[in-house]
């Protein structure tokens, strides 16, 4: 199953959240990512570490067991407006996360749509688009391995000013990092089990009237740019 399939699938339901933990290293690029510049290609060769495309845009990542994904899938009222739905939806993550733990530094965005707390990145995001559709992932680093993200990741070719040329740990951060009280008790699977038990009531708060029951009409539309865009990614 592709990345993204998993919500895409339940694209006739008003609100489909899924969330998980990756079980081994993956790089995911942006859909318009040239992997020869985003990532070391011999490394994740040599690690048999796959190299996948996501349907929407964004940076590169890699995905691997320190990290917490969140995908939304949703009919929202406007075709456009992707900068207000990136606020909406990484407010609803943010505000899931203060709601169940404290932290050192308050956590926002930054960038095009990066979360950080203070001025270090700790989540990525994304956004596939078609018409009243929408589709967002956030990949969320709770335990930040400097080392693992050096290996794998090229410097990024595009960067947000506040990341003023610095290097990946000098950038990055984990939740684990900047927890009030650090213990080993902060992991993935608290973050995981988090968002399982109230992120959904958060996404829906903060989108109130934004989202709208599926519009079928758009149906076979959505179904054939999905298919379109799958061809594209694994091209």
């Amino acid at each position: 199953m592709w990345i993204d399939d998993q919500i895409l699938e339940q694209y006739a339901s008003p609100l489909a959240i899924a969330t998980w933990i990756p079980a081994s290293p993956v790089v995911v690029l942006g859909s318009s990512n040239d992997p020869a510049i985003e990532c070391h290609l011999e490394k994740c060769e040599e690690h048999n570490v796959p190299v996948l495309k996501r349907y929407g845009g964004g940076g590169t990542v890699i995905l691997y067991s320190g990290c917490v994904i969140v995908s939304v899938g949703c009919w929202v009222s406007e075709h456009f407006y992707n900068d207000r739905y990136f606020r909406i939806l990484n407010g609803a993550l943010n505000s899931c996360l203060h709601a169940n733990f404290s932290f050192s530094a308050g956590l926002s965005q930054n960038g095009i749509s990066d979360l950080v707390a203070g001025d270090r990145k700790f989540g990525g995001t994304s956004m596939f688009r078609s018409r009243n559709y929408l589709l967002y992932q956030a990949s969320l680093i709770v335990d930040c391995d400097d080392s693992l993200i050096s290996r794998y990741l090229a410097h990024p070719s595009r960067e947000p000013g506040y990341r003023r040329g610095r290097r990946h740990k000098d950038f990055l951060t984990g939740l684990a990092d900047v927890a009030a009280v650090r213990s080993t008790k902060f992991s993935t699977e608290d973050v995981h089990h988090a968002f399982e038990k109230s992120l959904h009531g958060h996404v829906l708060s903060a989108m109130g009237g934004e989202m709208i029951a599926p519009a079928v009409e758009q149906f076979p539309a959505l179904q054939a740019r999905i298919e379109r865009s799958r061809l594209d990614v694994l091209k």
